[in-house]
Formats: C-alpha cells, sequence, structure tokens
C-alpha cells in the first residue's frame, strides 16, 4: 500500500463527496480504489478489534479519531461502510458521509498527505 496513492484517493473520495453528497458512492469508484491499494471489506472488524470503534459509531470515530494509527484497519472499515451503504443500506443513512469524511481525513493524514486544497 503505497502512501502517495492512498493519499491521492483519499483525496479525490473526499473531493467527491463534497461535490455530490451520498452520489458519490454511484460516481466515484472506490470499490476499485480501495481494492487497488490493498484495503478488504472486513465489515468493520479490524477497526473495531484495534480501536473499540464501529463502523456507523460516528461519535465513537471522532472521539477516537487521534489514536488511529493502523491506515489497514481505518481503510478496510471505509471499504466496510462503503459496501453496506451501496449494498444493503437504502443510501447513505444519518451520519454515514461524515463518518466517511472524519475517516478519510484520517487516511490522508497518515499517508502524509494533508486536507488543504488547491
Amino acid at each position: 500500500m503505497g502512501t502517495d496513492g492512498v493519499a491521492g484517493f483519499a483525496r479525490e473520495f473526499l473531493d467527491s463527496i463534497d461535490r455530490f453528497g451520498g452520489g458519490a458512492l454511484d460516481r466515484f469508484d472506490w470499490a476499485g480504489g480501495l481494492r487497488a491499494l490493498g484495503f478488504e471489506m472486513d465489515c468493520g472488524k479490524s477497526l473495531e478489534v484495534l480501536y473499540g470503534i464501529e463502523i456507523h459509531n460516528l461519535d465513537g470515530l471522532r472521539s477516537g479519531i487521534g489514536g488511529i494509527d493502523d491506515a489497514q484497519a481505518l481503510g478496510n472499515a471505509v471499504f466496510s461502510l462503503c459496501r453496506y451503504v451501496t449494498h444493503w443500506a437504502m443510501g447513505p443513512g444519518e451520519g454515514d458521509l461524515d463518518w466517511l469524511r472524519v475517516a478519510l481525513g484520517r487516511l490522508l493524514e497518515l499517508s502524509g498527505g494533508s486536507l488543504g486544497r488547491g
């Protein structure tokens, strides 16, 4: 998993969410990008085991985000939430897009990128 690729992916996905909201999950190839970077859908298990944070728990993610230092677990959780929203839910629920923004922002930080756009 190259950090440049992860940073570029996270930045592009964040930009897509900012532009298209929930439609970003239909417009952006998040599955192909995450898979190519070595992430996998694990139903959020690795994030929960390592940090006690469940996908869908926005408050838990916000309070624990600074302690997350395992990019693999975080990327797997992003993959899992996206898969849930697009395959099992009726679209993003309350907080799902914010959860993705927080998680992708941290993934960007962990890969040496920044949220600054320009």
